[in-house]
């Protein structure tokens, strides 16, 4: 997917419109004092007449390329009918504690966990599903946070984000989303991994260099999602898996999730360019308790919409 910094203006303005018409302004961060729309510092380089490489613009590009896509799909749902259970998730962002490219300072890592849970809810919204969406102060942890509401059927997710490379921590993680699930109204669920803060430091940025496809780095991160999700079932046996998953409306498989900036070539003009590859994937553990048809096509169109919504 291509973006034009023009482009990426305008969608950040009508989002910082739509969430003002809430009430809500994004200020600096409190903490560390950076802007928390981290796109303009690179507009701002780059009408300065920024004539660097652009590994020098790394870290703005990360930020910059999270934050202009969560801006676009919140706009794209201003007028759903369910947009208001998306403003809590939105006033967050007002706390300017969020961090997208460097480790959050204790105690505001929840804001960064939350905005997963808003931007899988929109892109449900963005295919016209009815959602559930739980509140992110309120919350106890015990219930999925957002659930797609069915005529038929619900379906929940239950959303985590990794930061930590031991698979202890993935298991327990994976447990707790089970549970959620299981306590919800929804008849099935997964539990999804935000990998993003995992794979920050991968090699999916080609330092003095790029792909030329943006599918190759995409590729390299489902073989991580891949790798990180297996080794749980390698580390703690394939019965484990199953017993934990035994009885459980989550099905046996983890929805894997991460957003990144790569340089690539241009398929249009043959130029390197910066730009965003976000990637959704699912890693099946427990092969007897398959994902159903109907959540696979759920998944499926809204990666469809995370990819093409801009």
């Amino acid at each position: 997917m291509l973006l034009q910094l023009s482009d990426a203006m305008q969608t950040v303005d009508r989002f910082e419109a739509l969430i003002a018409a809430k009430g809500i302004s994004i200020p600096a961060n409190g903490v560390s004092g950076d802007d928390m729309l981290p796109l303009w510092l690179i507009l701002k380089r780059i009408r300065e007449g920024f004539t660097g490489n652009p590994d020098d613009l790394r870290d703005e590009y990360t930020a910059g390329v999270a934050v202009h896509d969560l801006a676009a799909k919140v706009v794209a749902v201003g007028n759903h009918p369910d947009f208001d259970l998306l403003v809590p998730h939105l006033k967050m962002l007002a706390s300017g504690a969020v961090h997208l490219t460097k480790e959050p300072p204790y105690g505001s890592a929840d804001v960064y966990n939350k905005l997963i849970e808003l931007y899988w809810a929109c892109l449900l919204m963005g295919n016209g599903l009815r959602i559930n969406l739980d509140h992110p102060k309120h919350s106890l942890g015990t219930n999925p946070d957002v659930i797609a509401l069915g005529p038929a059927t619900n379906r929940a997710y239950a959303f985590k984000t990794i930061r930590s490379p031991h698979t202890q921590s993935l298991l327990d993680h994976l447990k707790k989303g089970i549970d959620q699930i299981e306590r919800s109204e929804a008849s099935e669920g997964i539990v999804a991994f935000q990998l993003t803060p995992r794979i920050a430091k991968a090699d999916l940025w080609p330092e003095n260099s790029y792909y030329v496809d943006w599918r190759i780095p995409a590729a390299k991160a489902v073989e991580l999602f891949t790798q990180m999700v297996s080794q749980v079932v390698i580390d703690n046996g394939q019965a484990e898996i199953d017993r934990i998953f035994a009885g459980k409306k989550a099905v046996g498989a983890v929805l894997c999730l991460g957003v990144f900036p790569t340089v690539a070539r241009n398929p249009l003009t043959g130029n390197p360019v910066v730009m965003p590859v976000k990637v959704a994937t699912v890693v099946e553990v427990a092969p007897n308790h398959p994902i159903s048809d109907s959540l696979h096509a759920e998944i499926e169109a809204a990666n469809d919409k995370m990819q093409t919504e801009l």
